[in-house]
């Protein structure tokens, strides 16, 4: 499916709401101010989605939800593993390096990609008015191709383009991280039409 520059407005747009959204859940979390920006958004063909993450045997703390609704599809929110950390760093209070793999740290991180994740989920129903429910979280810390592969590999026909949103988060040390949305075949036509874009 084409993207019009229209559409990536709109997409900018509530990548821009979603964060705001998520900055102020984070900032209640930590009780600091965290503030967040998305500096691009754009739409890619679905095979190039490899290409755009990265290297596909580098780790990264992946956090995915089934988004159910008129719009479904699959919504999943990359932290490079620098960035996880530092996260749950600032949730524990603590300088002390932690382990990804540690119990409490995954907690925390679903916690975090649960709040990102649902806000980005939230502007766009807000946007379109198409209600959207977002499933418990799962995270895995795990080479991104082997993450995304399971992801793929899961029951469902995707559309063939895909949004991606880049996040910035300051108010702790600069956290960097990637929103993906992969709509369900006919979700993305749904969601701009209603968005009236």
């Amino acid at each position: 499916m084409e993207i019009t520059q229209l559409q990536l407005d709109a997409l900018r747009e509530i990548g821009n709401v979603g964060s705001g959204h998520a900055a102020t859940a984070l900032s209640t979390l930590l009780q600091r101010r965290i503030d967040m920006s998305v500096p691009e958004a754009w739409a890619v063909p679905f095979e190039q989605v490899t290409s755009i993450v990265g290297q596909l045997d580098t780790p990264q703390a992946v956090i995915y939800v089934k988004v159910e609704g008129e719009a479904s599809g699959k919504a999943v929110f990359f932290f490079p593993v620098e960035s996880a950390e530092i996260v749950v760093k600032a949730l524990f209070g603590t300088n002390e390096t932690m382990d990804l793999y540690n119990e409490m740290a995954q907690s925390a991180l679903k916690e975090v990609g649960n709040i990102l994740v649902s806000s980005f989920i939230m502007a766009l129903t807000q946007f379109s008015g198409i209600p959207l429910q977002p499933s418990v979280p799962a995270l895995a810390v795990d080479m991104i191709g082997a993450t995304l592969d399971a992801i793929f590999l899961e029951e469902g026909v995707l559309e063939d383009t895909v949004l991606f949103i880049d996040t910035q988060l300051t108010g702790i040390p600069k956290i960097e991280g990637q929103f993906i949305f992969l709509p369900d075949d006919g979700s993305l036509k749904k969601l701009l039409g209603a968005m009236g874009v």
